[in-house]
């Protein structure tokens, strides 16, 4: 594992993800300044989300073929720029549009990050995705938090600090990217070097000998990899039905501040970053598909109770499993379906981080119709049957052939 390679491309998943983050917590505000009812504001996620969910396969495609570092930085300031530019909106499409351009951006970052991140890896994966996730999830935690500083302190305008924040992020990105390119051919030729350089050669093998033995099992498993997509879909429901409508929920039902209503939010995703990273441990322990079910198992009776919670405390201590639940299988998820489509880890990735936000973000205006008309707790208390459909299609999926013998030895 590449650590420093790793984490660089997390900062990269942070900066980018920190405008998906900071989108929910700053519609309350849309909603007081311009008067949008719940579908609408549901809308907006809709806008970040469904350009994305067509395009991002096609991106992964492409960095299949022609892989291009220079997509990371590229993503990352386009997603920072289009959130930064909501505060100069003062309708609502273009408020629509500009969000879309921050969907773009996060949609051309996150497959050639995740195949950056699968690459750098070495033996323990589900460690280094889940490194690489940590820094999308640690964005998600920061954005609502940075979103209401930013707004309190200088109004809507403030969301101009997400633009500054990508185009700083995107230079240092781009110079290092940069830099570990044109460093390859003196190091090659660098004769004082060339037992570090040989050294390096025969951990590259080891890693390239590992992942010809996880790709010599055949070709791509679609049918596993389209149950898979089953799953992924009603956990990108959830996590951003709970992303959008944590922050409404504590306003419009707890009665609590906006403010209250971001600190919620980032209980949530604090929570789910550690869980994050354990669940990408224990995955690497006991496999994939384990935490995966042991995941949805846990999810389908934290959603109904958090529905019909009516006492303020206990819908904050339903955060932290509620958190665990969805964060803790995610790098899970990435990693089976790179082995699901081993001879496409770009287009898996595309798919499977896609997806993770954008199929969400395309049902979250049904969502808001439910809220506007039945209220706000019979919005979250649908999301139960979304959480019984992921756990069937949990349950139907098979190992493939590298993870079986992991577990075996596990």
């Amino acid at each position: 594992m590449d650590t420093k390679k790793l984490l660089l491309v997390s900062l990269g998943h942070l900066s980018c993800d920190v405008n998906g983050g900071a989108l929910p917590a700053v519609l309350p505000f849309l909603i007081t300044n311009y008067g949008f009812n719940y579908q609408a504001a549901a809308g907006l996620m809709f806008a970040f989300s469904c350009l994305a969910s067509i395009i991002q396969p096609l991106f992964g495609w492409i960095s299949d073929r022609f892989s291009k570092p220079w997509f990371i930085p590229l993503g990352v300031l386009l997603a920072g720029s289009g959130l930064g530019a909501v505060g100069f909106m003062s309708s609502y499409w273009a408020i629509f549009a500009v969000i879309m351009v921050s969907g773009v951006g996060a949609a051309l970052f996150h497959p050639e990050g995740a195949r950056f991140a699968n690459r750098v890896s070495g033996r323990t994966k589900g460690t280094g995705l889940s490194i690489f996730s940590v820094g999308g999830n640690g964005g998600f935690v920061l954005g609502p938090v940075l979103a209401v500083a930013a707004i309190n302190g200088f109004g809507l305008r403030g969301t101009a600090v997400f633009g500054a924040i990508s185009l700083l992020m995107a230079c240092i990105l781009l110079s290092q990217i940069a830099r570990m390119t044109s460093l390859k051919k003196p190091l090659a030729m660098s004769g004082s070097r060339s037992a570090r350089a040989a050294a390096e050669s025969k951990k590259a093998a080891a890693g390239q000998a590992e992942e010809t033995e996880e790709e010599s099992v055949g070709e791509n498993n679609w049918k596993e990899f389209s149950k898979l997509t089953g799953a992924i879909i009603s956990r990108s429901i959830l996590f951003v039905g709970c992303n959008t409508f944590i922050p409404l929920y504590w306003v419009g039902h707890f009665g609590q501040s906006k403010d209250a209503g971001a600190l919620a939010l980032t209980c949530f995703c604090t929570f789910g970053v550690l869980s994050n990273f354990i669940g990408g441990m224990l995955s690497d322990r006991f496999g994939y598909l384990k935490i995966i079910r042991l995941a949805y198992l846990l999810l389908i009776p934290t959603v109904i109770l958090f529905g019909f919670a009516d006492n303020l405390y206990a819908a904050y201590a339903l955060l932290l499993p509620l958190g665990f639940s969805l964060y803790a299988p995610f790098s899970s998820m990435v990693v089976l379906g790179q082995k699901y489509l081993a001879k496409n880890i770009g287009l898996a990735s595309g798919v499977t981080l896609g997806l993770a936000s954008s199929m969400g973000g395309i049902a979250a205006p049904v969502l808001g119709r439910i809220a506007d008309v039945y209220g706000l707790p019979r919005a979250m208390q649908s999301l139960t049957v979304v959480a019984v459909l992921g756990a069937f299609f949990a349950f139907l999926l098979v190992a493939s052939a590298s993870a079986k013998a992991k577990e075996a030895q596990a």
